[in-house]
């Protein structure tokens, strides 16, 4: 590994002048001494040649050109040995460096935290800032710095020459970007989630109306048929016996038509939903799904304090649905439980929990993990995974009572 640059020695600061300050000091007086033995000379010469008034504007032009070419040096050049300098930067939230690219004459704590200070390669990358600052009008440059412990930092970059702290050297302003960038990556990962959950609902969408529409009309449209077909077959049938067979069979199909609309129903909308309340309804769903299988349900549901706004049981049931029958079909468990409680007097929680295979939560994510959470985020609540693969899944939800548009 290369040996980091040397940091160069600072003047302590009671110190009375610095290097810069003598050097500007030295310039004025030797100005006015060439001024004072030539000034005699000089007046009476010109005096003779364009006058008393415009001998003395001259003087004042020059004399004022003097003093702003002075002022504007002083603020463009800061010195890195001035105290007021010092504890400006060691106060700022960015980096500052000084440096030529083999020298460190200068770093603040932000630059001693962020960049790795004890390797060369900082500084050629600060100085190939440099060299870039002038193309975009002095504005900050876009680059990669090696940081601390091996990471490369984002950043962007405001370069100066120092002319007071040497020949070559720069002082550079970076300014972190690690947070943004990684801000911006999670962004753009969310956004990505959301097209293709958009995408993915549209097409379950069109699946379901194709569904409910095969089931009107195969189904339901038939029974209708059926129930026609008897009616006008009772209506001319002579014989009496044969005619009651005809209406016990529309009665037959009539009660298996109730039933079929019931079941539609459901699969839209719980009844139990509106009629019973979240409770009732978690009850009948976690029984109707777990009925015909091996699997061990356990059904703690406790009664809420208060109804939760319709929002906030849809969102809480179809969660429990979606968690129930992912455990079911993709889990392999051999008990799943399903508890309901109140979480304080402004929300409840729902945990759906399994022994099942788990998963890797950093893997891949399907799209029911997505939906959910997305459930519950638009009534106003938070949705937690905790798996593990071989550990089994433990879902939890935590929702308020009443949504945020309530």
């Amino acid at each position: 590994m290369d040996a980091g640059p040397a940091p160069a020695h600072h003047a302590p600061a009671t110190a009375s002048r610095s290097p810069t300050r003598r050097h500007t000091l030295l310039l004025v007086l030797a100005l006015l001494a060439v001024a004072v033995i030539s000034s005699g000379v000089a007046i009476a010469a010109f005096q003779l040649l364009i006058g008393w008034k415009t001998v003395m504007a001259i003087a004042l032009v020059v004399s004022t050109s003097l003093w702003l070419l002075l002022r504007q040096r002083r603020q463009r050049v800061p010195d890195c040995n001035d105290a007021s300098f010092q504890q400006l930067a060691t106060t700022m939230p960015d980096a500052v460096v000084i440096t030529d690219g083999h020298t460190l004459d200068f770093a603040n704590p932000a630059a001693r935290r962020l960049l790795a200070l004890d390797t060369t390669a900082y500084a050629k990358d600060l100085m190939a800032v440099a060299a870039m600052a002038s193309i975009v009008e002095d504005g900050p440059v876009p680059c990669a710095l090696p940081g601390r412990d091996g990471q490369v930092l984002q950043c962007s970059v405001v370069a100066r020459p120092m002319p007071s702290a040497g020949h070559g050297r720069h002082l550079f302003v970076v300014h972190d970007l690690s947070e943004i960038e990684c801000g911006r990556a999670a962004l753009a990962t969310s956004n990505a989630e959301l097209q293709a959950m958009a995408g993915r609902l549209f097409s379950l969408q069109e699946d379901e109306r194709r569904s409910i529409s095969r089931d009107l009309h195969d189904d339901i449209g038939q029974a209708i048929t059926a129930i026609k077909l008897a009616a006008c077959a009772a209506r001319d049938e002579a014989d009496a016996p044969r005619r009651q067979g005809d209406i016990d069979q529309i009665i037959e199909l009539a009660d298996s038509t109730v039933t079929k609309l019931r079941n539609l129903s459901m699969l839209l909308r719980p009844p139990q939903l509106d009629a019973l309340g979240l409770e009732a309804a978690l009850r009948w769903q976690a029984n109707m799904l777990f009925r015909s299988t091996p699997v061990e349900l356990l059904l703690d549901v406790g009664a809420l304090p208060r109804r939760p706004s319709n929002e906030v049981e849809q969102a809480c049931f179809r969660i429990a649905q979606e968690s129930l029958t992912n455990a079911l079909r993709h889990a392999r468990a051999s008990q799943v439980s399903l508890q309901l409680h109140p979480a304080g007097e402004a929300g409840l929680q729902l945990r759906v929990v399994d022994d099942g295979e788990g998963f890797d939560p950093d893997g891949p994510r399907g799209l029911g993990m997505i939906v959910m959470r997305e459930r519950a985020q638009s009534a106003g609540g938070s949705l937690s995974i905790e798996t593990a693969p071989g550990e089994g899944t433990c879902i939890s939800l935590h929702l308020p009572y009443a949504d945020a548009a309530h």
